[in-house]
């Protein structure tokens, strides 16, 4: 079926299995990434429209100051009205309305002072609202380019994924290569070298009879698995 070597069958389905789990790990942090990056444009998508929202109530709230100084205008008026009425009155008649008026017009003064102090913060709201919104819109287009980027780069993840998995299957095919055993078959390889590091660390250690017994153990394990095969 193949003029491979088994060696060269071993190693070449070690580089197809080392393939495919760097393009499931690429998958998956890709997937990762896309969620992200479509929570932060959402995120940010949704802060533009307070930032909207905030413009509408900004305007109304202006069209309220606006409101409350012609009112204030107009009682103004009407204290001035007044106040040449008690004057006509003459003093007797008049003192009265003159008093009155007075009173009316230091009210009316303090609330126009309230009124420009709450139009000036309304005013600076805005102003911050504007900076938020120059910010935003930048950050708001980058986060919709890296989305739609890295969209693309889980597409093309999942294209390279699907055609790694046709080559394995190809491969198991036409050659006899396995990736999956030979992914397997280099595990062991490596952790069989890591368990004989750790047998010469135990005897260097001093401990040959626990890493005789441990090499019992594993010989044990490895005749009765062997033993349950057909």
């Amino acid at each position: 079926m193949s003029r491979l070597a088994p060696e060269e069958r071993q190693r070449l389905a070690e580089c197809v299995a080392d393939a495919v789990g760097a393009s499931s790990e690429a998958e998956q942090a890709s997937g990762q990434a896309q969620a992200q990056a479509a929570r932060q444009a959402t995120e940010i998508e949704a802060l533009l429209e307070a930032g909207e929202r905030l413009a509408l109530r900004g305007r109304d709230l202006r069209a309220g100051v606006q409101e409350l100084r012609d009112t204030l205008d107009r009682g103004r008026l009407s204290t001035l009205n007044a106040a040449l009425e008690g004057a006509r009155l003459g003093e007797a008649a008049g003192k009265a309305l003159i008093a009155m008026t007075d009173e009316v017009r230091s009210t009316l003064s303090r609330s126009a002072d309230v009124l420009d102090d709450h139009a000036t913060r309304v005013a600076e709201l805005e102003r911050e609202r504007e900076r938020l919104v120059l910010t935003l819109g930048p950050l708001a287009d980058a986060a919709r380019a890296v989305a739609s980027e890295v969209t693309r780069v889980a597409e093309r993840n999942r294209a390279q994924q699907s055609a790694l998995g046709e080559l394995a299957l190809e491969l198991r095919q036409r050659l006899g290569v396995d990736p999956e055993l030979g992914g397997l078959v280099a595990r062991a390889t490596r952790e069989a070298s890591d368990l004989l590091d750790s047998l010469a660390a135990l005897e260097a250690r001093g401990a040959e009879s626990e890493a005789k017994e441990l090499c019992a153990r594993i010989f044990a394990a490895g005749k009765r698995n062997g033993a349950d095969e057909p």
